[in-house]
């Protein structure tokens, strides 16, 4: 049975150096009670030689026994070695002195860029920037296919371009085009869609030359057309021709229908080496207008001005009547 021994106060017999057991017994303090080391346990003991922390602190040694406290840092900051590397302090990251992170640890080994550089690699574990192009320049591959360069694409041409539109929606007596011709075509066509006029007429045109209109009697062209009423078809409808005229018939059936709901007059009108001054100027039209009665009629018919001349451009009018809806849009084929 053990034996139990009740004292305030044990002292040595002797000297000053009390000890308790041997050093192959155990010592026990019970759970829940309280064991006081009145100058705390010192690190030679295996305690911290403090009394007490604050949340956060960080231990670290001053000495080969002996602990310091290092109170805990503001948010973000890191924990680093302080300038004479003798203890730790809390301190913010100073990114200046951070080293270049290479690809192969996931960065891209380059210190700087410019606005709109763009990183392409040159190896397995190597990235270069290329600076950004000139406004509309375009991104492609080198001709060494080894890595991408800025180019400057030409704009897009055609062999067949759109020099001019107009659009009336309102009475006008003439529909002028005029300065389009030019020595970069020898071909023109001018589509024309919902040419409607005042009243029930025929359609006519005058060439022009130097921004003036060619009113001479000089006109001769031929035409017919083709129409079917609904009782009565005819691939002969009506013929016509002008010989020596001041304008010229595109459109030779009956009058045509003035009203835009009923479609108007619908084709195109070719033009030929308008600029060569050792010709007559010529034209060719293909159409389709609604007659009086609404007629569904298809009209073709070309012609010249009988005088050699170099022509800048036309004139389209209904004949005695303004025209009142229509969209003209003329093309140039180049040589």
């Amino acid at each position: 049975m053990a034996s139990e021994v009740k004292a305030n106060k044990l002292s040595p017999s002797s000297g000053t150096a009390l000890q308790i057991g041997d050093a192959s017994d155990t010592i026990t303090i019970p759970t829940g009670a309280t064991f006081t080391i009145t100058d705390g346990l010192g690190v030679a003991g295996g305690g911290t030689g403090l009394s007490s922390f604050t949340a956060g602190d960080v231990l670290y040694a001053t000495g080969t026994t002996t602990l310091a406290k290092l109170a805990k840092g503001t948010a973000e900051q890191v924990l680093a070695m302080n300038t004479g590397a003798t203890a730790p302090d809390w301190g913010s990251v100073d990114l200046t002195v951070l080293p270049t992170i290479t690809v192969a640890k996931g960065g891209t080994n380059l210190s700087s860029f410019t606005a709109g550089d763009i990183l392409y690699a040159t190896g397995t574990t190597t990235l270069a920037r290329l600076a950004k192009g000139s406004g509309s320049d375009t991104l492609k591959m080198n001709s060494g296919a080894t890595a991408p360069e800025w180019v400057t694409v030409a704009a897009a041409s055609s062999d067949y371009e759109k020099l001019e539109t107009q659009t009336i929606s309102s009475a006008v007596a003439t529909v002028t085009f005029d300065g389009n011709f030019t020595s970069d075509y020898d071909f023109y066509r001018l589509y024309v869609t919902n040419w409607s006029g005042a009243a029930a007429a025929r359609i006519k045109m005058q060439f022009r030359a130097s921004d003036t209109a060619l009113t001479a009697s000089s006109y001769r062209s031929a035409g017919f057309s083709s129409y079917y009423d609904g009782t009565t078809k005819s691939l002969d409808g009506q013929k016509g021709g002008d010989w020596d005229t001041a304008s010229v018939h595109l459109s030779w059936g009956d009058s045509l229908e003035e009203s835009a709901d009923a479609g108007g007059w619908n084709g195109t009108i070719d033009f030929y080496q308008p600029l060569n001054a050792a010709t007559f100027p010529n034209f060719l039209t293909d159409g389709y207008g609604t007659a009086n009665g609404y007629y569904a009629q298809w009209e073709r018919s070309g012609g010249y001005y009988n005088v050699a001349t170099a022509i800048s451009g036309f004139n389209l009018f209904w004949d005695g009547q303004d025209s009142d809806s229509g969209t003209f849009t003329l093309f140039g084929v180049k040589k």
